[in-house]
């Protein structure tokens, strides 16, 4: 009864605005149907390929899985394939990428087969039922200028502070080129370390590597900026604060450690790289779950596949703050 006497302060134009939302919501379920199997668009299985060649890697990966069927069952696992034939080749040469089962990967030395910059390769793969191949022409340029500044600034409480890095490069002038950044850096501290074998604890140098991930995330070109001074992101690390640790040795003598934390080294390089690595990077961010814009297709240059093969040239710049 309360219901119906609110009802009746309600202006008209409201009141027909409900009872029309009413009526749509109520029609929304049979706009739900599931579609039938054999209506669904055919997908097929294809390899897909992520290899990246440089100058400067110490040997020569790749990496082979194949895609998930779209509609179906899937997992978030990559499904491995271990029996293909991976060649690399140049003009000239060539060399067969083996499978390493530890790392899933397949690898070789590149001692066995240089990559060198400004020259193109052909990357085939096969295992069998798929073959797929590939192109890719290593960038001749290297960023000649850069610089590289570690600040390390107090939090504003206690003996807490920060490292950040302002890492910035010239670009190549006169060409078209396209970027990506990578860095390190190395945190050191001693604490006390307990040696199971004998019941000893002493103190000891513990060296943590990171990478900065943050790096990762982007890629640069200078189409319209021929030449201009790129700075990248700034990016920091917390430090831990100086104190003193005390600890028992196996005597149950109390002793005592400064723990002594330093940033030891921060190593970031410039990567020139070719226009597969920047379009595939490119399509990656553009497909990065946002939930309000529609899917777009990732880039690949992998006929008959997916993934990428490309190259890259990089130079580094490591400082010991």
């Amino acid at each position: 009864m309360r219901f119906i006497k609110a009802l009746t302060h309600i202006h008209e134009p409201v009141y027909f605005l409900l009872v029309i939302c009413a009526v749509l919501l109520a029609g929304c379920e049979s706009l739900i149907n599931d579609l039938d199997q054999d209506k669904l668009p055919k997908t097929e299985i294809k390899l897909a390929v992520s290899c990246y060649i440089s100058p400067q890697s110490p040997r020569l990966e790749a990496i082979i899985t194949e895609s998930q069927p779209l509609f179906g069952p899937a997992t978030y696992n990559p499904i491995i394939v271990s029996n293909a034939e991976v060649i690399l080749a140049d003009d000239v040469n060539q060399v067969r990428l083996l499978f390493n089962d530890s790392t899933k990967n397949y690898v070789a030395d590149s001692g066995a087969f240089k990559v060198v910059a400004g020259k193109t390769y052909t990357l085939t793969v096969n295992d069998g039922k798929r073959s797929v191949r590939a192109k890719c022409t290593v960038p001749f340029n290297r960023v000649k200028t850069m610089e590289l500044a570690v600040n390390k600034e107090w939090n504003g409480y206690g003996p807490d502070s920060s490292a950040w890095f302002r890492f910035s490069w010239e670009d190549v002038k006169g060409e078209e080129n396209f970027y990506a950044l990578r860095g390190a850096y190395t945190l050191e501290e001693t604490v006390p370390r307990f040696y199971p074998e004998t019941g000893e604890i002493t103190p000891f140098r513990y060296s943590y590597r990171y990478d900065i991930y943050d790096y990762d995330r982007g890629v640069y070109n200078d189409i319209n900026l021929d030449g201009i001074k790129f700075n990248s992101p700034r990016n920091g690390v917390f430090m831990s604060p100086k104190r003193t640790i005390t600890y028992q040795d196996k005597n149950g003598v109390e002793k005592s450690v400064e723990n002594d934390p330093r940033l030891r080294d921060v190593r970031i390089e410039v990567m020139c790289i070719d226009e597969h690595y920047y379009k595939f990077k490119r399509s990656l961010e553009n497909n990065d779950d946002n939930p309000f814009v529609e899917p777009t297709l990732v880039y690949t240059n992998i006929e008959g596949g997916l993934g990428c093969f490309a190259s890259f040239n990089a130079v580094g710049l490591t400082v010991n703050p």
